[in-house]
């Protein structure tokens, strides 16, 4: 485009006349050709069938980026005489089915190529060699027949996939990713095949006809070409000339006629199609929104299919509201496309970017700045109100997440569409799956990844599973991010329409930015954030403890107060940078590593004895290797240090075993049960209050309010760069 706007300026500058309307598409190709393509499934916006020319015309190999599968869809139509046949690098028969259509001159489509295998080299470089009238190429080990009609097609639905100069300089790279403006005009054709399924009918005809009627023309113009330039001595002596000359002119004249009828019955068309126009722009201003969405984070890849899925299923259930009022309609679909966005992309967000997505979405809804950047001191509760004021007290801007599980399972998600449970360090979301399972009487088969012997058994899971229409659960995969997008990522793309509707697939993991944007992108994602307070922290500490641990109530009394100093070191860095002036990475492994310190210093101090004395318990050992090491290791400044000091000094005393001591010095703060036995443990955690005060953890009263006034601040910086993302696109 930018070298059709310099040669157009060049060519004014010399004066040189030249259509308006001058198009590269129309100078390379035909239109019967478009229409050809058209009807063998090529979308109609003008991307794809500009790529539709280069697959034409290209002299290289082709190497297709389609994350939409449209473009694979089209070439398997296009090919089809051709028995074109459709293979991968992971297909055990790969090397033998490339050699016979090498040999046989057909068409090979080879599907998720992110990276080439070496046997290609010398095809794609055309390394034939000539020997007694034969042509040959090596394959492997063997020389192979090489046909002049074979033909090679690579395809990625990956595009998020960066290819090397290497690889770019052999093959012709087609990207089928769609553009905004693609979105836009497939969104129209979508909306209007729900809504008014007679107009888009007879615009498709209208545009089938033109083009028929411009082939027409062109071929008599053609004819009237090939009769002039044959003719010998005067044109005007030549009666059979002249006469078929007045003939196709006449034809001409009726097809030219016909074509400005159709073009008046398309301006009618367009006038009424012209009403949805609007309702597609803001459908094109939400995937635009979606893009901005990464510029904030790395988990936020959703894709043009995630969004025309999400309009599908609005469009199919919106049927409940139907008006003979155009603009009633439109603005209830509308209220309805922005809820189920806001539902099904809420889930899949941290909580302070749910905010950042819901005031974005109400500018796009509304056109109107639903923030106010200019107002001092906000806070999430001011921000909560505005998204209120713009959308109403019941909208779903949270998100349909783990509580709305069976939901997601059932109606949102789909056989080929594997649903992602993303969690903080610590949260294991696996119980929900296995629990919506159990109820559901589903047979669930679930693997822990991050060994050789777990990837073998995940790749036959999902093999059988997808053809009986079980369910499939990978645990943990934040250890096997490798696998993921080498192996997984491929067998989740490979999965189609002969897929077992009823097959599902869960992954669990870490919030990790090692995760392949690959895997985001073709997944649906729930963002399992953990339950902020003392009581969910301990509540988790607690459930990773295997029950065998639990047979002394004197080391049970210690886990419960380290149980209680991992919480609150935990609940502080909620508090940065008054909290800790630093985000340092403590873990729940550093609490599980401290148990077994404490277990080994007990132990090597009193001996394995079941009755053992508070007071002779190595306390200055415990105190020291917490401080110094398994917490303390993890500390650079002094001031976090002496809190840390503080922490420990005052919790890891013998007093600890007294009745009623209050873990820390603030009124209100809890005190430790009497008793100390795993039922005793556990009933005085779940006495807990589910929120608690800044001072059980130390802390100024304000420091609530400080955080929160953090985070609004977050929110409104966040926002600003998601709006920016919007205006500069």
């Amino acid at each position: 485009r930018s070298l059709l706007h310099q040669w157009r300026n060049a060519l004014d500058l010399l004066g040189i006349e030249f259509r308006d309307d001058l198009s590269m598409m129309e100078s390379l190709s035909r239109a019967s050709e478009r229409l050809e393509w058209q009807s063998q499934g090529l979308p109609s916006d003008s991307l794809s069938l500009e790529n539709g020319v280069i697959l034409d015309r290209c002299v290289r190999f082709p190497l297709i980026i389609d994350p939409s599968g449209h473009a694979i869809d089209f070439i398997m139509s296009k090919y089809k005489q051709q028995k074109i046949q459709k293979t991968s690098f992971l297909d055990k028969a790969f090397m033998k089915t490339l050699a016979g259509a090498v040999r046989f001159g057909t068409t090979l489509l080879v599907e998720n190529v992110e990276k080439l295998d070496p046997v290609l080299n010398p095809i794609l470089n055309k390394e034939i060699q000539r020997t007694g009238g034969r042509s040959l190429v090596r394959i492997g080990t063997e020389e192979v027949d090489y046909s002049p009609k074979f033909n090679i097609i690579l395809t990625t639905k990956n595009p998020a996939v960066k290819f090397t100069p290497d690889i770019c300089s052999r093959v012709t790279l087609v990207n089928f990713t769609v553009t905004p403006a693609g979105l836009q005009s497939q969104s129209l054709s979508r909306i209007l095949e729900c809504e008014k399924p007679e107009i888009e009918k007879q615009r498709n005809d209208i545009l089938k006809l033109q083009g028929e009627q411009n082939v027409k023309l062109r071929g008599l113009e053609e004819q009237m070409l090939k009769e002039i330039s044959a003719v010998e001595g005067n044109i005007l002596d030549n009666d059979r000339v002249v006469e078929g000359m007045e003939r196709l002119m006449k034809e001409g004249a009726e097809v030219e006629h016909a074509i400005a009828k159709s073009a008046e019955v398309m301006a009618e068309v367009e006038h009424a199609i012209s009403k949805f126009e609007p309702f597609s722009l803001i459908c094109k201003h939400l995937f635009v929104l979606f893009a901005g969405m990464r510029e904030i984070d790395f988990l936020y890849e959703f894709t043009a299919k995630s969004f025309m899925s999400i309009l599908d299923c609005v469009l199919k259930g919106g049927g409940k509201e139907k008006s003979d009022d155009e603009e009633q309609r439109l603005s209830y679909l509308k209220t309805l496309l922005c809820k189920e966005v806001a539902s099904r992309v809420g889930r899949g967000l941290r909580a302070v970017d749910k905010m950042v997505f819901a005031l974005v979405l109400a500018k796009v809804a509304t056109g109107q700045n639903a923030l106010d950047e200019t107002k001092e001191g906000l806070s999430t509760g001011d921000i909560t109100v505005m998204i209120e004021e713009a959308f109403g007290v019941n909208f779903p801007w949270i998100g349909k997440g783990l509580n709305n599980l069976k939901e997601v399972t059932f109606q949102d998600i789909t056989s080929t569409v594997p649903l992602l449970l993303c969690s903080a360090p610590g949260h294991d979301v696996s119980g929900r799956v296995e629990a919506m399972a159990k109820s559901e009487s589903k047979e669930l088969l679930s693997v822990a990844m991050g060994s050789a012997e777990g990837y073998r058994t995940a790749e036959n899971f999902i093999a059988t599973a997808s053809k009986r229409g079980t369910w499939v659960m990978l645990k943990n995969c934040h250890l096997c991010t490798d696998w993921l997008e080498d192996t997984l990522v491929k067998l989740l793309q490979s999965l189609n329409a002969g897929t077992h509707q009823d097959f599902r697939i869960f992954i669990t993991s870490e919030i990790s930015p090692k995760l392949p944007t690959a895997l985001l992108q073709i997944s649906d994602i729930i963002v399992a954030e953990s339950p902020t307070g003392i009581k969910a922290s301990l509540s988790r500490f607690f459930s990773s403890i295997s029950g065998e641990r639990f047979s002394n109530s004197v080391q049970n009394r210690l886990y419960l107060i380290l149980g209680w100093v991992h919480s609150v070191i935990q609940e502080r860095l909620r508090f940065m940078p008054h909290g800790w002036s630093e985000k340092y990475g403590f873990t729940e492994a550093d609490a599980i590593h401290a148990l077994d310190v404490i277990d080994s210093l007990v132990d090597n101090a009193c001996g394995k004895r079941q009755n053992l004395d508070p007071e002779k318990l190595p306390w200055d050992a415990i105190r020291t290797t917490l401080r110094k090491g398994v917490f303390g290791g993890r500390i650079t400044g002094d001031s976090d240090q002496d809190i840390l000091d503080n922490l420990v000094n005052k919790t890891f005393v013998p007093q600890a075993f007294d009745v009623d001591f209050k873990l820390a010095d603030v009124d209100g703060a809890p005190v430790l049960p009497e008793g100390s036995s795993k039922d005793e443990v556990f009933a005085w955690i779940d006495s807990l209050p589910s929120q608690n005060p800044p001072t059980w953890i130390g802390l100024d009263e304000t420091a609530e309010i400080a955080r929160d006034h953090m985070m609004a601040e977050s929110v409104v910086k966040k926002y600003g760069i998601v709006t920016n993302a919007l205006s500069d696109d």
